[in-house]
């Protein structure tokens, strides 16, 4: 019995090439894709910083990779807000190359933290983040997005709390 090969990412788009491996994407770009929308979605601001400091890529290469992501992958998926410098979710987001869940952010903080800590000189970006155990339920982007943002920009929070 022969093994099974590995199924390519969630994306399924025709228009997207196939590498020499079969994949639709080179790993590299599809990781740079995922952390596109992973901030995006959960912190409503993405800019080429986080995938220069994410990934040591050029500013020029950052840029290139959100214009092909959005011609290529998820068009109209996100809008620059010249306000926040940056893009943020279209109301219409639908995640391509994730599935959209709170675990994929946390889990990305929390790789992050563990990279830097073995690399203390590098800055990916996400300094004075504490990792928090992944809630094991779903999580409303929006809710967890102003939390992001409250916790970053230094702003209060005024809310309730229901014991589950």
């Amino acid at each position: 019995m022969q093994n099974p090969q590995p199924q390519p990412p969630l994306l399924t788009d025709s228009r997207s090439s196939l590498d020499a491996s079969g994949w639709p994407l080179r790993w590299e770009l599809l990781m740079r894709y995922r952390l596109i929308e992973i901030v995006a979605l959960w912190e409503g601001r993405l800019t080429t910083n986080h995938l220069c400091n994410s990934f040591g890529i050029a500013r020029q290469q950052a840029s290139k990779d959100i214009n092909a992501y959005l011609r290529d992958i998820a068009p109209g998926n996100l809008v620059y807000d010249g306000k926040l410098k940056g893009y943020k979710p279209a109301a219409n987001f639908t995640p391509k190359v994730t599935s959209g869940l709170a675990d994929e952010y946390l889990h990305a903080l929390a790789s992050t933290k563990d990279f830097a800590h073995t690399f203390s000189q590098l800055d990916l970006g996400f300094a004075h983040t504490e990792m928090l155990t992944p809630p094991l339920r779903q999580v409303n982007p929006d809710i967890l997005r102003a939390l992001v943002q409250a916790a970053r920009d230094g702003k209060k929070i005024d809310m309730g709390y229901v014991s589950l």
